[in-house]
């Protein structure tokens, strides 16, 4: 015999018992405390059950990692808005597009170096390519943690299925015009690869290297080679 059908409800609220879980364990005990066991433990379910609703753990992990943007999308909506009120009207479009820029990273990472562990999930794990669909699912599961206000800083931001390609678009405004295609893609990857080394340096729990330290790397180095 099959396996019984369920209800569109139950499958949504054992989803969300499910992450709530994982959240939970994720910040008394990190994540690596999260196994089909332990979730199954406090959900109340058999732990194969867990592959019910999702692919593996590592997908469960970074459904409860979302939470981790809150605070990020909020900065950013607050922070884009007041760029435009003060960026004057005599900014030229390629000094817009570079203060744009450097806004992004900054913020990027002041939340990235602040929560290693949870960013390097978010963008650099098994899953990360699927981070726009379970992005999008984790709002629809957990609707009262996002508000009117954030929905296009969300929906603009994680439209890309990456890193790369979210700094890419940022990137060619900044660029065009002063180098080829192929040289921009080379200093897109750079970025990229530079802001991964500056969090995996985190990850390694090196008491002499900060999240500040961190952040004011990373701006100089885009400096570095935007220049």
């Amino acid at each position: 015999m099959g396996r019984p059908s369920l209800s569109a409800e139950t499958i949504r609220n054992n989803k969300v018992s499910i992450i709530s879980a994982a959240m939970k364990m994720i910040r008394e005990n990190g994540i690596q405390s999260v196994s089909a066991r332990s979730l199954g433990s406090q959900v109340g379910m058999n732990s194969a059950l867990i592959y019910r609703y999702f692919k593996d753990i590592d997908e469960v992990v970074l459904f409860a990692c979302v939470h981790a943007l809150q605070e990020y999308n909020a900065d950013m909506t607050n922070s884009f808005s007041q760029f435009e009120k003060t960026i004057g009207p005599d900014v030229s479009d390629d000094e817009y597009d570079e203060k744009l820029y450097y806004l992004s990273w900054e913020l990027f990472c002041s939340h990235a170096f602040r929560n290693p562990e949870e960013y390097n999930i978010l963008f650099f794990s098994k899953h990360s390519d699927k981070l726009p669909e379970i992005i999008k699912e984790y709002y629809e599961l957990f609707p009262c943690v996002t508000n009117s206000e954030n929905d296009i800083i969300i929906e603009g931001m994680y439209r890309t299925s990456n890193l790369r390609n979210r700094n890419l678009i940022l990137l060619i405004p900044v660029l065009s015009g002063r180098m080829s295609e192929q040289d921009i893609i080379l200093i897109n990857d750079l970025t990229v690869s530079f802001f991964y080394a500056l969090l995996v340096q985190l990850l390694g729990h090196d008491q002499s290297v900060t999240a500040e330290a961190q952040k004011e790397r990373m701006l100089k180095a885009c400096n570095f080679l935007l220049k």
